[in-house]
């Protein structure tokens, strides 16, 4: 923890005028210029020296989520605690050093061994690793002369997950045009309609599903087991294998950059659509390295697909010979493109979307979270 003293513009434009009243005290030496000069001098010290003391018994700690998304706004909270036993602080602003759009927390008073949270909301622009290095305190208290301010050094990150777009209703069913195959028995027991098999009676089964012929010709109470209704089930894959600098981009088009951030945005909303629409879904990143993911449905799946393409770096080395695995279960997948489409990358049933089909497939809808 370091104090530092800051001039800004009022502080500079006050000591210019200090400066100017001593020179005309020292010229023509009378009692109202000494005595404007000497309160003029005083307030400087009293905004400076004296106020400065307290902050060094003051302590800071930053809170912050472990995610966020592009374009919505991330709260991050400072825990501001006064050692002193005697002097209060006033007017506290918390600021980052790291270059991130947001504005400053604020605390309006600490008394003394009292602890206050502050917060404020921080913009990332970007998917990926927030990281954030060092913030410090500072107060122009209690004139604005001077400012003092604590340096604190706490890494902190934040993955930003990347944002989404609200797709028009209904449009993976339109897309696929009917590949998507609907509701199917899995080999799961559970609550669903199909018959899955017998078995001994448990305690806490329901009597409704006593299987009484089969009890009475065993002698032992036997139960209906029954499977789970496997819900529909849609593949995305993102097709990064070619590297940036080789895309084959119009001239006239976006940056080779921004089709890929692209590409991985509409990833991100068809993902985000399914799991809406009660799709199970399962992400594959191709050509860069990424964790094999299982086709699932919910909230924290979904979380989990949007961590996988926020870690994404597109400035590592591309495999250009990564194919598609083959899936057993039914499936439609969607294959995302960055510039062209490659046909030979899915089966002949696959639907193939571009980067910048994003809008269309958006229809002018506000992006929002899933």
């Amino acid at each position: 923890m370091r104090r530092r003293y800051h001039i800004h513009p009022p502080g500079l434009l006050y000591l210019l005028l200090v400066v100017l009243v001593g020179l005309a005290a020292a010229n023509r030496p009378s009692n109202l210029l000494i005595w404007v000069f000497a309160a003029m001098l005083a307030g400087v010290l009293l905004s400076g020296i004296l106020s400065g003391q307290p902050l060094m018994n003051l302590r800071a700690q930053r809170i912050m989520p472990r995610t966020a998304r592009v374009g919505e706004p991330v709260i991050v909270r400072y825990a501001i605690s006064n050692g002193s036993s005697a002097w209060p602080l006033f007017a506290l602003f918390v600021r980052e050093a790291a270059a991130v759009r947001g504005s400053r927390a604020f605390a309006q008073h600490v008394g003394p061994g009292e602890e206050v949270v502050a917060e404020t909301a921080l913009w990332p622009e970007r998917r990926g690793p927030l990281r954030l290095s060092r913030f410090r305190v500072e107060t122009v208290f209690p004139f604005g002369l001077v400012m003092k301010s604590v340096r604190f050094d706490e890494p902190a990150e934040c993955l930003v997950l990347p944002r989404i777009e609200r797709l028009r209703p209904g449009v993976l069913a339109s897309l696929a045009g009917g590949s998507v195959p609907g509701p199917s028995t899995s080999t799961r027991p559970g609550a669903g309609s199909d018959f899955l098999g017998i078995r001994e009676y448990r305690p806490g089964d329901s009597l409704r599903h006593v299987a009484w012929r089969r009890s009475a010709s065993t002698g032992t109470l036997a139960v209906i087991e029954r499977s789970v209704d496997a819900p529909p089930r849609i593949r995305v894959a993102v097709d990064l294998r070619r590297p940036t600098s080789q895309l084959r981009a119009d001239a006239d088009a976006r940056a080779p950059r921004d089709l890929e951030e692209d590409a991985i945005v509409l990833a991100a909303s068809l993902l985000a659509a399914a799991q809406r629409d009660g799709y199970e879904t399962r992400l594959c990143v191709l050509g860069l390295p990424s964790p094999s993911m299982p086709m699932r449905r919910g909230h924290w799946h979904l979380q989990k697909e949007l961590a996988v393409l926020a870690s994404l770096d597109l400035d590592a080395a591309r495999d250009a010979g990564a194919s598609l695995p083959e899936d057993r279960e039914r499936a439609a997948t969607f294959v995302v493109h960055v510039d062209r489409a490659d046909l030979r990358v899915a089966g002949p049933d696959a639907v193939h979307l571009g980067a910048g089909q994003l809008p269309a497939l958006a229809g002018g809808a506000a992006g929002g979270a899933a």
